[in-house]
């Protein structure tokens, strides 16, 4: 494995015929996570809102811990954490689930929480 000036490894290149694929998504975070940390300040909090079987947690996660920022995560709350919710947290990520978490809901909850902590929140998508 090689590893790039980034520390990440550099992407594996798969060529199928004329087409080539980037094979980021063998990257725990993908393609984000590779150009998130270029925008995170060191110690800053930034905080996602967004589905819980969404990878933009899982980026986030991931760079905040490489960039040695702070990553905070609103889901909606379920019963049991969505695999991918599991993973950002055991990646370092707090995760915060918001009962009766319709997307327009757990949005709002961020932007509640970053008018009163100052954190940063990171657009959806």
């Amino acid at each position: 494995m090689t590893v790039g000036s980034n520390g990440l490894p550099t992407p594996v290149l798969e060529s199928y015929g004329l087409l080539t694929v980037v094979r980021d998504d063998l990257l725990p975070g993908g393609t984000k996570r590779r150009g998130l940390p270029a925008l995170l300040e060191f110690g800053r909090e930034y905080v996602y809102a967004g589905p819980v079987f969404g990878y933009a947690q899982l980026a986030l996660a991931y760079a905040s811990k490489d960039a040695g920022s702070i990553a905070t995560i609103f889901v909606a709350k379920r019963k049991i954490m969505h695999p991918r919710t599991l993973e950002a947290k055991s990646a370092g990520a707090k995760i915060v689930q918001v009962p009766h978490g319709y997307l327009s809901n757990v949005q709002s909850k961020a932007r509640g929480y970053c008018e009163s902590t100052g954190a940063v929140q990171l657009p959806f998508g």
